[in-house]
């Protein structure tokens, strides 16, 4: 009897535990629909509520205030300088999210704010008047020559990024490629996985030619705004074989082993002249110590004897 009582309690229990559980799962998927739903509702909201408040606000006021400078000041287009040119390639290059007219506001805010912060130095510090002198002169020239050292560096730092993630990225298009995608779709594709600035560049370019730029054109903006060699090599290669129909994976390939070697040979460079660079410091910051370990004593003993 008391058998039968346990496994009745038992048969009871489990019934409920399935129960329970099937409940659970329906909940689960109920929940997990209705985070769908929110998330596509989040996704299909105000897509200008979702943009930074720069975005929004700061860059359009930048932009609005420069404009009316400009057309105060009667100045001449944008583009009709060789200086203005070379800053605007510089802006390309550099990847940042800004336009020429931008750029020119912000510099000119920070030398307006260095200049005054300059001015208040040259009036209330206590010292003579050449050294005040300097010190605003000194203020006048750090947003000049420190906006420009920031771009030159950025341009340097992206370049070198490109330079570097390139034989990657003929590698991963390759084998996409050989996966069955197109060189666009494969391009796309792995922008979506990695947004690498190569694959950044290209998937741009990409997104040009969908809009109906000409491929031709799209990818030589691409390479005179990245402005590097190799990658210019890659654009020329992908036209020539697009024009005389190469198999885009030879091409992949063949460019990929040659960035390897360029990569090898600059890197052998870069070793070679390591020893010469060692050798400044060296007799810098060595040599001295170790004159001075071993010929201070003898030096010491020498005063002493002839006081």
């Amino acid at each position: 009897m008391r058998l039968v009582v346990l496994s009745f309690t038992i048969a009871v229990f489990l019934g409920f535990v399935a129960l329970l559980q099937s409940y659970g799962q329906k909940s689960d998927q109920m929940r997990k629909r209705f985070n769908q739903v929110a998330e596509a509702e989040r996704s299909y909201s105000d897509e200008e509520l979702k943009k930074s408040f720069t975005e929004r606000v700061l860059k359009p006021l930048i932009r609005r205030i420069t404009e009316g400078i400009r057309r105060s000041a009667g100045n001449r287009p944008v583009g009709q300088s060789k200086a203005t040119m070379k800053l605007d390639k510089q802006l390309k290059a550099s990847g940042l999210a800004l336009s020429l007219q931008e750029f020119t506001f912000i510099k000119s805010m920070l030398i307006l704010v260095f200049f005054v912060v300059g001015i208040a130095l040259f009036l209330l510090l206590p010292i003579n008047f050449l050294l005040r002198l300097v010190v605003l002169m000194v203020m006048l020239n750090i947003p000049l020559y420190g906006t420009s050292y920031f771009l030159t560096s950025q341009v340097k730092n992206r370049k070198e990024s490109i330079l570097r993630e390139l034989p990657e990225t003929m590698d991963v298009l390759m084998v996409s490629v050989e996966a069955g995608l197109g060189l666009d779709a494969a391009i796309v594709r792995q922008y979506a996985k990695n947004k690498s600035v190569v694959l950044t560049e290209l998937n741009n370019a990409i997104r040009e030619v969908q809009m109906g730029v000409p491929r031709r054109t799209a990818l030589k903006e691409m390479a005179d705004r990245c402005d590097v060699k190799e990658l210019t090599a890659f654009v020329t290669a992908l036209l020539q074989a697009d024009q005389l129909g190469v198999p885009i994976k030879n091409v992949l390939d063949v460019q990929a082993e040659r960035l390897r070697v360029e990569r090898k040979q600059m890197i052998q460079a870069k070793a070679a002249k390591a020893p010469i660079k060692i050798m400044l410091p060296t007799v810098a910051f060595i040599f001295p110590v170790i004159f001075i370990i071993l010929l201070g004593p003898a030096v010491v003993e020498l005063i002493s004897t002839l006081s």
